[in-house]
């Protein structure tokens, strides 16, 4: 007997449930004693002596953040009683009217306009009581209204650098947030003020080391703008003289001009720059700055990790790089693809004429000749059968033999068949003739053939030529640059990582995103979180424009969204052939272009068959090539015009019969060269759409009928060749209408089958041409 282990069954998925409920609470009480800390020191910040908004709005962001941040509160104000000659007591009633207000409006993370109103409002009511206990004055009233809109405007700015601080792992930072994370900064150095730690003072302890830091990170610019901004905040809260703003905004310039000498350079700058002012201003040894101050400032610059320094650089790199990235590499995707697919349609072009080039010999040969000769002379004569099937080789060659005598005007009479035909001089005559004709035959098929391999060459040429524009072309072009910074901050808030994000208008409103990522290999991250955080970034649907992933060289996946349409397409096709045993001369195509466009589009060659489908597909083809790289639709019916009238020594024409339908607005454009009528079935009715216009290929010029109409949700469109309404007797277009106005069918491919169905039962299923329907479902998407 066996045994078998049993091993013990374990709650894995409880069991990491635990573990993050464990890390976020871990999290949520580091960051509650972070924020007290911080709350403490804005707490004291003060301008004019007793007006503390600092601490109310930064009391208020919280609150929105999360609510149990509220313990927080206590740290801020225990900061305001620190202070002196400042009623605690109205900032109190400040406090709890925020967080009852809060509660009442049920504020959300979001509602940052609520939350400032709410801020507003408290502080200016609690300034209004606290005025009418002790006497309204208009200079008090003032005074409060100012201390509201600042805490107000404050409101604003704390949301931009506690959401950055309350986020972990970003890799990205946006301007507005490291503005506001400065300022934050600049009013905790002033809530420092007058604490001090042994000889140390903490706030312009804090302040130099900030500029030592700004100056390494920024160099001259960030040092000098940073100095300038603390000295100024030091000297509006009147614990600083005004000489403050320029020791400060020069010393940071001197150091930052001493940033290539690194840390201990950028050190040294600033102890000149302090010394000189020192001297400039007091012209005495009394020091401006407490010497104290910079020692430790120094140091604490000096020692800490470069580790540190480094991510904190890449951060404010990151930053800067965010907003000034170079245009070529953003030309090169964008306007690379574009040449791409102008080059594809000249090479295509030049395909066309290579096939057509490759049988133009092969059409007539000597075969071909002999074969006219012996219908002309040979056919009639009672010796045909003896000289054509029994003794075929004999008579083969000796015609061979005659057309070299007549070439090289040698004797004729040493033929074989001199003496064995019966109507010889008939048929040397009839040689004579067809040989002259052969010829100059072939000398124009060579000189056509020549044209066309030059042609061939000349496009094949313009196609290269234009691939290599592709990395040489420079073009002014306006990218979305704040919205692109925008998406990167937002997506890194949502730890969404992209290494790039590109954003451009092409044109009528339609902004595409191009973002790049590193491969998820099938996890599908973008269906689940990208395309999502991008539809509510931007307000509005977005959606993939292609439907299968593409991996750069880099290994890196693109990601291609548009702004999603309003309208979605269906297409059904259904086709017969007039002879089983041969190809369609009907060919079909119906595809999605950039800016919410749909096209389809029908051709019937000439005829039916090889010839017939050579001709529809090469329209097709070409048709989808011009369409894709965004031609001009009259450049592109003229062209195609020139192209098949070219191709081939016959006369050779094809019809066109195209669709665009804008998929934002449901407007139809209806493009009909030779075509036969296009139907339009809506709920109650039928509507035709005719075409007066000769096929192309046929004129020198051609002249497409253009009809427009507005599509509804529901509504069909159907395209049909000529082999379709044939089979209809008398008023073909009213007779065909009525039929597919009796259709009760919704879908697209059930409809098209339906059609051909009676199609063949009107022509005893015998079709008298190809015949060939596309039918056009629209309907609106649901939101």
């Amino acid at each position: 007997m066996y045994n078998s282990d049993v091993l013990p069954y374990k709650r894995i998925g409880k069991k990491e449930e635990n573990i993050n409920t464990q890390k976020d609470n871990l999290r949520f009480i580091l960051n509650v004693f972070v924020f007290t800390i911080l709350g403490f020191i804005i707490g004291r910040a003060e301008i004019f002596e007793n007006l503390l908004p600092f601490g109310v709005a930064y009391f208020a962001v919280l609150i929105m953040f999360r609510r149990r941040y509220f313990i927080a509160g206590l740290g801020i104000y225990l900061g305001i009683l620190s202070l002196n000659n400042v009623n605690s007591f109205k900032y109190l009633g400040v406090f709890i009217l925020i967080l009852f207000l809060e509660a009442i409006f049920k504020v959300k993370q979001k509602d940052v306009f609520k939350v400032a109103l709410i801020t507003f409002a408290a502080l200016f009511l609690a300034g209004l009581l606290y005025s009418s206990i002790y006497g309204f004055l208009f200079f008090d009233i003032m005074m409060t209204f100012y201390e509201s809109i600042t805490a107000m405007l404050l409101v604003f700015i704390f949301n931009q650098a506690i959401s950055l601080l309350n986020s972990t792992n970003r890799r990205v930072i946006s301007n507005e947030e490291l503005i506001s994370l400065c300022i934050m900064i600049g009013i905790t150095i002033l809530g420092l003020n007058n604490i001090k730690i042994w000889k140390i003072n903490l706030s312009s302890t804090m302040g130099i080391f900030v500029i030592l830091l700004s100056s390494y990170l920024g160099g001259i610019g960030v040092g000098t703008s940073v100095g300038t901004t603390i000295g100024l905040i030091g000297s509006l809260s009147l614990f600083q003289a005004p000489s403050a703003v320029g020791l400060y905004g020069f010393a940071g310039l001197l150091s930052g001009s001493m940033k290539k000498l690194n840390r201990l350079g950028i050190t040294i700058g600033f102890i000149i720059a302090f010394v000189i002012m020192t001297f400039y201003v007091n012209a005495s040894t009394q020091m401006l700055i407490n010497p104290y101050d910079i020692i430790f400032a120094s140091a604490v610059f000096l020692v800490v990790p470069a580790d540190y320094m480094n991510k904190l650089s890449y951060l404010i790199k990151g930053n800067k790089n965010l907003s000034e990235r170079k245009y070529n590499e953003k030309l090169k995707e964008v306007v690379t693809d574009k040449l791409i697919e102008y080059s594809q349609v000249f090479d295509e072009l030049g395909k066309s004429f290579k096939k057509s080039n490759e049988k133009i010999i092969a059409h007539k040969d000597v075969s071909y000749l002999f074969e006219e000769i012996a219908n002309k002379i040979c056919t009639n004569c009672e010796r045909y059968r003896i000289c054509w099937d029994k003794e075929f080789y004999f008579t083969y060659k000796s015609m061979f033999e005659i057309v070299e005598c007549l070439e090289s005007s040698g004797n004729i009479e040493s033929n074989k068949l001199y003496k064995r035909c019966v109507r010889f001089p008939e048929l040397l005559n009839c040689t004579k003739h067809n040989l002259q004709i052969y010829k100059i035959d072939m000398q124009w098929r060579e000189r056509l053939k020549d044209a066309r391999g030059i042609v061939s060459n000349q496009l094949k040429g313009i196609s290269e030529a234009i691939s290599n524009m592709a990395e040489d072309i420079s073009m002014n072009i306006t990218f979305k640059d704040d919205l692109e910074q925008h998406i990167m901050v937002e997506l890194d808030k949502l730890n969404i990582a992209v290494e790039d994000v590109i954003v451009y208008d092409i044109g009528d409103g339609n902004i595409n995103i191009k973002i790049y990522k590193k491969a998820c290999y099938a996890a599908k991250e973008c269906e689940r979180k990208i395309i999502p955080a991008i539809s509510e970034i931007m307000g509005e649907r977005y959606e993939r424009k292609d439907v299968i992933c593409s991996i750069d060289s880099k290994g890196r996946c693109t990601l291609n969204l548009t702004k999603a349409e309003s309208y979605q397409v269906s297409t059904g096709i259904s086709k017969v052939n007039k002879d089983a045993n041969k190809v369609s001369g009907d060919a079909y195509s119906f595809i999605e272009l950039e800016g919410g466009k749909y096209m389809a589009a029908l051709s019937d060659g000439m005829g039916f068959g090889y010839r017939a489908a050579s001709e529809s597909g090469t329209t097709i083809s070409l048709l989808e090539r011009f369409i894709e790289a965004g031609f001009n639709k009259n450049l592109i019916i003229q062209t195609l015009n020139s192209i098949l009238a070219l191709r081939s020594a016959e006369e050779m024409f094809s019809t066109v019969d195209i669709t665009f339908i804008d998929l934002f607005t449901g407007n139809a454009e209806f493009i009909k060269i030779g075509a036969s009528a296009t139907f339009i079935k809506s709920s109650d009715n039928v509507d035709i759409i005719e075409s007066s216009s000769l096929p192309i290929g046929i004129l020198e010029d051609v002249e497409a009928d253009i009809h427009e109409r507005k599509l509804k949700d529901g509504d069909f469109v159907i395209l049909a060749t000529d082999g379709v309404l044939d089979c209809f007797e008398g008023d073909k277009e009213t007779a065909i209408s009525k039929f597919i106005k009796g259709i009760e069918s919704r879908n697209p491919q059930d409809i098209a089958e339906i059609i051909i169905k009676k199609c063949l039962e009107l022509c005893n299923n015998t079709p008298k041409d190809d015949m060939t329907v596309l039918v056009i479902k629209i309907w609106k998407k649901l939101k």
